[in-house]
């Protein structure tokens, strides 16, 4: 982990970009696997999201409490959707972010 000073508000951007991304693959693979897998088995990928949305949660409060004067739209830093239409600025700086990552994941390097 970065050095408080280190921690960004851009850092937190890229990374709350990241996490969108996951959450938006993995919620496309909770709905494919259902159909093919037991109940019980989609129930234990269900509960392993819920821990990731913990850690969405934990850091939002991190990000809020290193950098107290940021306005409420920053609560879109980690919550939300790459495919749909953004809220606000931040929302669609972080969708921008996400999309950028996901190219260069599928051209083969990490900007």
């Amino acid at each position: 982990m970065q050095s408080r000073k280190d921690r960004t508000v851009e850092r937190y951007m890229r990374a709350g970009a990241a996490l969108r991304l996951f959450k938006t693959v993995y919620g496309e693979v909770i709905t494919t696997l259902s159909e093919v897998m037991p109940k019980k088995d989609v129930e234990k990928i269900v509960r392993a999201m819920d821990k990731v949305n913990q850690v969405c949660s934990d850091t939002e409060d991190r990000m809020f409490l290193e950098h107290p004067d940021l306005s409420n739209e920053y609560i879109d830093v980690f919550y939300g959707d790459v495919r749909n239409d953004t809220r606000n600025e931040v929302d669609w700086k972080v969708v921008q972010m996400a999309h950028e990552l996901s190219e260069s994941l599928f051209k083969g390097g990490r900007k």
